[in-house]
């Protein structure tokens, strides 16, 4: 017996040690898992912080544009507070001293804004204007189109050349076909075109022609059209950006220089020069940040050249009451 007691005593020593070292690892296990989810968050943190740190920059790049959005986002509401009077006062001037009849009217697309100028007349007189019925003639056209009576390969060549070639004879065929094959019924559904949008025309003969009766327009009428185009509310929003790049289709030439100025600045235009009689100018501005619309209408020139550059002048007098 005597002998055998130490085994046992050793045996329970050996077990002890057995279950201290076991304890030790389990304690040691327990820390290195714990250990674990004390670096996930780091791991987590160091992520968001890739992702934060990225996203302003792709923020930042896309605007420039997200920046230039959220900068444009109140421009439209702070360029609208345009000085309305310092531009009516601008063309005034510009008018002053002229012995000819002259209408201007500008309009701001963004909120709606107008702002006329008269000299020795009044800015809803008629004015005598034999091309100004055009930008009506393409809006019919398109309503047409809508209506499901025309088809777009139909109108669409004449369309082009009446605006950016000043094509008399091919806006002369596109009036008759909206009327059916008949012209005098072309201009009167031309003329019901007008007054459905609110608008008024004195269109009474083909712009080819140049004898019979008068065609007249005002600068108002015709700035007031193009507003409705450039707001997507002519006809439909789609037909009314299809007609708005249609306008602003680059010329080859034009019969008067706007004047205007900086880069990014485009421009479309529909003329009438007729001497002794008009010299008639209307369409948009695209300025880097915003538009505007201007109509223009001399009767009785004392010179063609004189009135091209005061058109061109009047226009240039405008573009930085729109600038950034």
């Amino acid at each position: 017996m005597k002998t055998k007691k130490p085994d046992i005593f050793l045996g329970i020593t050996l077990g002890m040690l057995v279950l201290a070292v076991i304890l030790c690892l389990v304690i040691l296990l327990v820390q290195g898992s714990g250990s674990s989810p004390a670096e996930k968050p780091a791991d987590s943190d160091s992520t968001q912080s890739t992702v934060s740190t990225e996203k302003p920059v792709d923020t930042g790049s896309t605007g420039d544009t997200g920046d230039t959005a959220s900068t444009d986002a109140p421009a439209p509401v702070e360029l609208n507070e345009i000085d309305a009077a310092g531009l009516k006062k601008a063309l005034d001037e510009q008018l002053s001293g002229l012995s000819s009849e002259w209408q201007v009217t500008v309009i701001d697309p963004a909120k709606g804004t107008k702002v006329s100028s008269t000299r020795t007349c009044k800015d809803d007189d008629w004015m005598t204007a034999n091309k100004l019925p055009t930008l009506f003639i393409m809006g019919a056209a398109f309503q047409q189109v809508a209506d499901g009576k025309l088809t777009e390969d139909q109108i669409l060549a004449d369309v082009q050349a009446m605006v950016v070639r000043g094509d008399t004879e091919a806006a002369d065929r596109l009036t008759e076909l909206i009327g059916g094959g008949n012209a005098d019924n072309g201009r009167t559904l031309v003329k019901n075109f007008a007054s459905d949008n609110g608008l008024k025309l004195g269109f009474n003969r083909a712009l080819s022609a140049t004898a019979g009766k008068k065609n007249y327009a005002t600068a108002q009428q015709n700035a007031a059209l193009l507003d409705l185009i450039c707001r997507g509310e002519l006809v439909s929003k789609a037909a009314s950006q299809q007609m708005l790049e249609i306008l602003c289709t680059p010329r080859e030439t034009d019969e008067i220089d706007p004047m205007l100025t900086g880069e990014n600045v485009s421009y479309g235009f529909v003329n009438d020069v007729e001497d002794k009689v008009c010299v008639c100018s209307v369409g948009v501005v695209r300025l880097p940040n915003r538009s505007f619309v201007i109509g223009i209408v001399c009767n009785g020139p004392v010179t063609v050249k004189g009135a091209e550059k005061k058109v061109g002048e009047l226009i240039a007098a405008t573009q930085p009451f729109f600038a950034d």
